[in-house]
C-alpha cells in the first residue's frame, strides 16, 4: 500500500465519514454476555447446577465458596467433542450445515492449606486456579432468500448513504466523491464506487441517494462462517468456618476471540435508463457480491463472591455474586464489493470491484452483574438433588469508548439505547441429580437460559438436556457427560435505519457435546 493512500485513508476517518463497514451492535454484546453450559463432566452431567454443591474444581468459576470444602489437593482435566447442526429457514426453503471439533472445556488444580490447630473454628484456606470454556463460537450456516424493493441490499446501500455524517457546508455528493478519491472506508462508499448508488436532487435542491431502480424479486444468498471461543481463567480462595459456613472469592480473567467471514450475493433486474417521460427505457440484470471479514479480540475481568451454608448434613444453601465484566476489545475488519451492471454507454454487462482499507477499532463493553442462588438436598449416601436460579439483566449491557469512563458517551448512545429497548432481564435455572452406588455415579440434568429479548415475537431461550456417569476411586476419578442444547435466533444480513424491511432468517442451532473429565487426588 502506497504511503499516500495510507495518509488519505487516515484523513478519511478523521473527517468523520459515517457507515463504517463494521459497527458494534446489540447482537455482539449478547454474544459475550450469554454463557453456555460450563464445568467439569460431573457438573455438566447435572445440568450445571452447582452453586450450593461445592467440592468440585468447577466451583472456582461458579461459587468459590465451594473451595472451602476441599480436604485434599486435586487436579482435573477435561476433553470434549462438540458437534453443531445449524439449520436456516427463509422464504425459499431450508438449509443446514454441520461442523464438529475437539475442545478443552475445563481444567484446574486446588491446593488446601489446613490450620495447624485442629480445634480452630476456621479450617484453613484452599487456593485454586481453573480454566473454563464459556462459549463456543464455531458455526457455519447458509441460506437463500428473495426480496423486493425497497427492501433489497441495494436499497440498504442507499439508506446508508442518506445517513452519512456530513460536515458544515458539505454535500452528500462531495462527501462520497471525497471517499472515492481517498480510498474506501464505508459500505455506502463501496456501493457508490461500484455504481450501485447514485446521488440526485429533489425539487428543492436537496441531495439524496438512491440505489439502482430494481423491480420484481431479487434473489439473495449468503454463507457465513464463524469461529472462535470465549474462555475464562479463575484464581480463587475459599475457607470454612466450623464446616458449616463456607466463604470464597475469585477473580476471573476472560478472553474472547471471534472471527466471521461472510459472502452475501444478490441478483435481479433493474431499469438502467428512463425516457423523457420518465418511463423505463433500458432494462437489464444486475448482480453483486459483498465479502466481509471481521475479527474481534478482547480481554475482560470480573470478581466473584460466594457463600455456602450447611445447616444439616442433608441440606446446603449457596449464593454467589459476580460483578459486571469489563472488556477491552480490538476489532479488525475489511469489506470488498463486486457489482455487475449494464455499461451506460454500450449497455453491455460490466463488472467493477472495490475494497475498503483494512480498519481497526478499539472500545469497551461492560456486561451485567450476575446473581445466583442454589440449594442441594443429600439423600444419605445415595446421592443428591440440586438446583440453581440465576438473574441477569441483559438490558444493562453497555458500550463505551476505550479511553472514556463514561459508558453513555455520544458515540455509543444510539446502540446503548437500542440495547435497553431490545433486551430485558431474565432468569436462568438449572436442576440436576446424582445417584450413587458404591464407586459408581449416574447423573441427569436440565438447564434453561431465559429469553433475553423484550419482544414477545422472539424466543431466545435455550434448553439443554444432560446425562452423565462416573467412577470414583480413592485417588482417581473419571466422569463422562453428554449435553444437547437447542437455540433459535433471528438473523438479518443488514438493517435499515427505520428498523424494518430487512430480511429476517430463522436460525436453529443444535449443539451436542460429549466430554470426559479425569481427576487425580494428591
Amino acid at each position: 500500500m502506497k504511503f499516500s493512500k495510507i495518509v488519505s485513508a487516515s484523513l478519511a476517518l478523521m473527517l468523520g465519514w459515517g457507515g463504517t463497514a463494521f459497527a458494534q451492535n446489540e447482537t455482539d454484546a449478547l454474544r459475550y454476555t450469554r454463557l453456555g453450559l460450563t464445568g467439569s463432566a460431573r457438573i455438566q452431567g447435572i445440568g450445571g447446577a452447582q452453586t450450593a454443591l461445592g467440592a468440585d474444581i468447577s466451583t472456582i468459576a461458579s461459587n468459590p465458596a465451594g473451595l472451602g470444602m476441599f480436604r485434599r489437593s486435586e487436579f482435573s482435566f477435561s476433553l470434549g467433542q462438540q458437534s453443531a447442526n445449524v439449520g436456516t429457514f427463509s422464504n425459499v426453503g431450508k438449509a443446514s450445515e454441520q461442523e464438529g471439533r475437539f475442545v478443552i472445556p475445563q481444567m484446574g488444580v486446588v491446593i488446601p492449606s489446613r490450620m495447624g490447630n485442629e480445634d480452630s473454628d476456621w479450617k484453613g484456606v484452599t487456593f485454586g486456579i481453573g480454566f473454563t470454556r464459556l462459549n463456543n463460537f464455531n458455526q457455519i450456516f447458509s441460506y437463500q432468500n428473495t426480496s423486493e424493493p425497497p427492501n433489497t441490499i441495494v436499497d440498504y446501500f442507499g439508506d446508508l448513504a442518506n445517513n452519512r455524517q456530513l460536515r458544515a457546508g458539505e454535500t452528500l455528493l462531495s462527501n462520497l466523491d471525497a471517499e472515492y478519491d481517498a480510498g474506501f472506508q464505508t459500505l455506502s462508499g463501496l456501493a457508490y464506487g461500484t455504481y450501485l448508488v447514485d446521488v440526485f436532487e429533489d425539487a428543492n435542491g436537496k441531495q439524496f441517494a438512491e440505489g439502482l431502480y430494481t423491480f420484481g424479486n431479487s434473489n439473495q444468498q449468503e454463507r457465513v462462517q464463524r469461529s472462535g471461543s470465549q474462555s475464562q481463567i479463575d484464581i480463587g480462595a475459599g475457607t470454612s468456618y466450623r464446616d458449616k459456613i463456607y466463604l470464597g472469592a475469585s477473580m476471573g480473567i476472560v478472553t474472547t476471540d471471534f472471527k466471521q467471514e461472510s459472502l452475501f450475493q444478490e441478483s435481479g433486474n433493474y431499469v438502467a435508463t428512463f425516457d423523457e417521460n420518465g418511463n423505463p427505457d433500458v432494462e437489464g440484470p444486475y448482480s453483486l457480491g459483498l465479502r466481509d471479514e471481521f475479527r474481534s479480540r478482547g480481554t475482560g475481568i470480573n470478581l466473584k463472591l460466594g457463600l455456602i451454608a450447611r445447616p444439616t448434613d442433608a441440606l446446603r444453601l449457596g449464593v454467589t455474586l459476580q460483578t459486571p465484566t469489563v472488556y477491552q476489545f480490538s476489532d479488525s475488519y475489511q469489506s470488498s464489493l463486486t457489482a455487475t451492471t449494464l455499461n451506460p454507454t454500450t449497455f453491455q454487462p460490466e463488472s467493477i470491484s472495490e475494497s475498503t482499507f483494512p480498519g481497526e477499532f478499539d472500545y469497551k463493553l461492560t456486561t451485567p452483574l450476575r446473581a445466583t442462588g442454589g440449594v442441594a438436598f443429600f439423600i444419605n449416601k445415595y446421592g443428591f438433588i440440586t438446583g440453581d436460579l440465576e438473574y441477569v439483566n441483559y438490558g444493562n449491557m453497555r458500550y463505551s469508548e476505550r479511553d472514556d469512563m463514561n459508558s453513555s458517551s455520544d458515540y455509543f448512545s444510539g446502540i446503548n439505547t437500542r440495547i435497553e429497548n431490545t433486551f430485558q432481564s431474565a432468569i436462568n435455572y438449572r436442576i440436576g441429580a446424582e445417584g450413587r452406588y458404591e464407586v459408581f455415579r449416574v447423573r441427569a440434568g436440565y438447564a434453561h437460559t431465559g429469553n433475553p429479548y423484550n419482544s414477545s415475537d422472539i424466543d431466545g431461550s435455550v434448553s439443554t438436556y444432560t446425562l452423565g456417569a462416573g467412577v470414583r476411586l480413592k485417588k482417581f476419578y473419571l466422569d463422562a457427560a453428554y449435553a444437547s442444547s437447542k437455540l433459535e435466533t433471528p438473523y438479518s444480513p443488514y438493517t435499515f435505519s427505520s428498523g424494518s424491511g430487512e430480511p429476517i432468517i430463522d436460525i436453529e442451532d443444535k449443539l451436542n457435546t460429549v466430554m470426559v473429565t479425569f481427576g487425580y487426588n494428591f
